[in-house]
């Protein structure tokens, strides 16, 4: 067990290339979100770290990327020879950024909502309000059950006026009065006209 142990002791040091690495429990001061990095200071009052990495490679737009929220406690890992690393974990987010290519997935994520984007031309947003396709420009999707049902009174009321047509026999001298007074029935209960609330669901809409 202990030539186990002293083989992984002697791999840390080679991949560390003998120098000691640290980390610092610190709270955040202030985020820059174009740069990517963080302000913060550690809780053993030690002097502040300006600039800390959150990703590894700082000039990288790819990869994922949490932005802790100002206040909010981080651990910052760095080589005890040079400057202030990178972010190693995270207390509370503020948003989170995950870009897998700038032509494919892209997601990001905060308190309000949530979005998904592939390409340049389909998107998802979640918020609280409901979901949104493509920009939403198109109103609320179909609401299958309520239109099924005006689109059902429509034929019912269509059906009505066949029925009297069918059932209608040209009679002598009738001139066409009992076909006349049947008519004048159905016409007179004429039907309401559809709203987009009859059967648009405003919870999700696409465009």
């Amino acid at each position: 067990m202990n030539d186990i142990n002293n083989i992984r002791e002697a791999v840390r040091r080679l991949a560390q290339g003998g120098r000691r690495t640290t980390s610092l429990i610190c709270t955040v001061d202030a985020v820059d979100r174009a740069a990517r990095t963080v302000d913060c200071t550690p809780i053993d009052e030690s002097a502040p770290l300006l600039g800390v990495n959150l990703q590894a490679n700082q000039e990288s737009r790819l990869g994922l990327v949490a932005f802790p929220k100002v206040g909010s406690f981080v651990v910052v890992g760095f080589v005890a020879e040079g400057s202030a690393g990178v972010v190693l974990l995270t207390d509370e987010v503020e948003s989170i950024e995950m870009t897998i290519s700038e032509q494919s997935a892209r997601i990001t994520a905060d308190e309000n909502s949530v979005c998904i984007r592939m390409g340049n031309d389909t998107c998802a947003e979640l918020t609280s309000e409901g979901i949104t396709l493509n920009g939403g420009g198109f109103g609320g999707t179909i609401k299958a059950e309520q239109l099924t049902a005006r689109l059902n009174a429509i034929e019912n009321d269509l059906n009505q006026l066949k029925k009297i047509f069918a059932e209608w026999t040209p009679s002598p001298q009738d001139g066409g009065a009992t076909l006349f007074v049947r008519s004048v029935i159905w016409s007179t209960s004429p039907l309401r006209l559809t709203q987009r609330t009859d059967y648009e669901n405003e919870k999700v809409k696409h465009g």
